[in-house]
């Protein structure tokens, strides 16, 4: 049994993570209102959002801390953001991409695919080398 003190710490440093994501997410908006503006092409608003967006939970996933001792072991908030933040950036570049160099539609949806089986199969290796050897 988790100490009384060990929970309000997890959801205080989730609470900081939720308040520091949504700080960084209005100024996101606010440079991606800027940069299309400057540029004249408004088109550009979502994939700089989403390119920001994902920059920012890449850096906050490499910059986490463990929960600490108390926290559940299979509970990892580090690679959630790692994932979803390098897709965000993806998709944003293949938005662009695809805008720059129209017609390669299938090739950047074949990245995509492989970005996406790539992280499944590091996850799952992952996964299968924290799994005792006489579980298998």
């Amino acid at each position: 049994m988790a100490p009384i003190g060990a929970s309000h710490m997890n959801g205080a440093r989730r609470s900081g993570y939720e308040s520091l994501t949504v700080g960084f997410m209005v100024i996101a908006f606010a440079l991606s209102l800027l940069i299309s503006w400057l540029m004249q092409e408004w088109w550009l608003f979502i994939p700089i959002m989403l390119i920001l967006a994902g920059f920012f939970w890449v850096v906050i996933s490499l910059t986490m801390r463990p929960g600490g001792r108390f926290e559940r072991p299979g509970k990892r908030e580090t690679p959630f953001f790692a994932f979803w933040g390098a897709t965000l950036v993806l998709l944003g570049a293949i938005w662009i991409g695809n805008d720059a160099y129209p017609g390669n539609g299938v090739v950047l949806v074949v990245l995509f695919l492989i970005w996406i089986g790539a992280v499944a199969m590091a996850l799952s290796l992952w996964r299968l080398r924290r799994v005792p050897k006489g579980d298998t």
